[in-house]
């Protein structure tokens, strides 16, 4: 620190006042020249070791995007443009602890006059989030030990983790969700990616519909002939209110929800289907509720839903009192069944709604109920073991409400102990 660089200082002059008065009193001319030569060295030490960090450039190379369980490979590229070599550089950085591998993360190294060296260490992501990593600090100095500098980065990268993304085999639902597309009588509505067959060409009929490889097999025109459908929006509905969630399942199960969450809306969209999500979550980057995302197809689409779903956080509200540990309702006015029916009031007839919830209780199935008689078509995807759920899904299909499950793996495991598991 700064007090033992300047006790380092002062020992020095100490040092040099008794060479001084031993040169005086013994006149002997070579304790002098001794002088000067320890004098030059520390004012040199001084000069060059300040100058060696200014003339230093700095850069990192890594990926600022990852999901969960990738190892990321990033370095360090230390350019001195001095002429003047750097004896000795001791690299500090500093990773979240959700982010380390085990791996040290300090080191020491040297950099040659007008030259480069990079340093590599790796990051696991253990699980998802927004990280700020830094700073990176620099120290430096001299090989006789006179003088050190220190140099910290000032602007912080960060990295976004995204949640896992599984196929609906893996979160054991049925392959063949009535997801985003709806069947539709009118032949107006034609799906160009859902092929029904082909027919012979008729006049009127659209050159781009031609099946050319059939057509000429067969010796005539034939054109492809498309399932009627209607393309309709699917809205994801993830509930991360903290008090639905009993206390054991707050951290596991939240996290598998978002896990659920983020593989329906790569499969959905994978259909090139609608998507969009709405969560009672707490996003850092808002100041209230997360930002509902509208339904869109594609690739960078869906890069954004994940993007909310890496940082997106249980939110508690402080107004209510914890009531699952007593098995209770909870009275959080973010609980689905008082968050839900005032922010889906704009979803248009024939929505699918896809909610992911850890708790399904009576006032929720009524509120989907009344979703339901106005033209929604409205999923459940529980994501926490309940007693009597299939009573509760009984109840649900009366209503007009498909109910699935998906349990996370210590469920999944706890279920194959105690006699299986029977599925969806």
């Amino acid at each position: 620190g700064r007090n033992e660089i300047g006790a380092a200082v002062f020992d020095f002059f100490m040092l040099l006042i008794v060479l001084f008065l031993m040169a005086v009193f013994l006149r002997l001319d070579w304790i002098y020249y001794l002088i000067y030569v320890v004098g030059g060295i520390w004012a040199f030490s001084h000069w060059q070791t300040r100058r060696s960090l200014s003339k230093l450039l700095v850069r990192r190379r890594m990926p600022t995007r990852a999901f969960t369980g990738e190892t990321v490979d990033a370095e360090i590229v230390l350019h001195n443009t001095s002429l003047l070599p750097i004896p000795w550089l001791r690299i500090q950085e500093s990773v979240p602890l959700d982010l380390q591998t085990g791996e040290s993360y300090r080191l020491v190294t040297s950099v040659g006059g007008r030259s480069k060296a990079t340093r590599h260490f790796r990051l696991f992501c253990h699980r998802r989030g927004y990280y700020e990593l830094g700073p990176l600090r620099l120290t430096s100095g001299d090989l006789f030990g006179c003088a050190q500098s220190a140099w910290e980065e000032r602007e912080k990268p960060h990295m976004t983790v995204y949640p896992k993304v599984l196929t609906l085999d893996q979160l054991s639902l049925p392959s063949r969700l009535p997801f985003g597309t709806l069947r539709s009588r009118q032949r107006i509505f034609m799906d160009p990616t859902r092929m029904a067959g082909v027919r012979p060409y008729v006049s009127g009929d659209s050159m781009r519909h031609i099946h050319w490889r059939a057509s000429a097999h067969d010796g005539t025109l034939l054109v492809k002939k498309f399932q009627p459908s209607m393309a309709l929006t699917t809205m994801i509905v993830l509930d991360l209110d903290q008090f639905s969630y009993p206390p054991r399942e707050r951290l596991g199960g939240s996290e598998w929800a978002v896990v659920v969450a983020a593989s329906l809306a790569s499969h959905i969209i994978g259909q090139r289907q609608e998507t969009g999500l709405l969560t009672n979550g707490l996003d850092p980057f808002s100041d209230g509720d997360a930002n509902p995302i509208p339904g869109m197809n594609g690739q960078g689409h869906l890069m954004g839903i994940l993007e909310v779903l890496a940082r997106i956080q249980l939110r508690r509200d402080p107004d209510a009192e914890d009531p699952m540990a007593e098995g209770h309702l909870s009275p959080s006015r973010f609980a689905l069944h008082n968050w839900l029916p005032s922010h889906i009031t704009g979803a248009s007839w024939g929505t699918t709604l896809i909610l992911i919830t850890p708790h399904i209780s009576d006032p929720l199935l009524w509120s989907l109920h009344a979703l339901n008689r106005r033209g929604l078509n409205v999923q459940v995807v529980a994501v926490v073991r309940q007693p009597g759920f299939e009573k509760i899904r009984s109840q649900a299909e009366a209503m007009g409400i498909s109910v699935h499950q998906t349990l996370w793996e210590s469920d999944l495991a706890q279920l194959g102990q105690q006699g299986g598991f029977n599925g969806i």
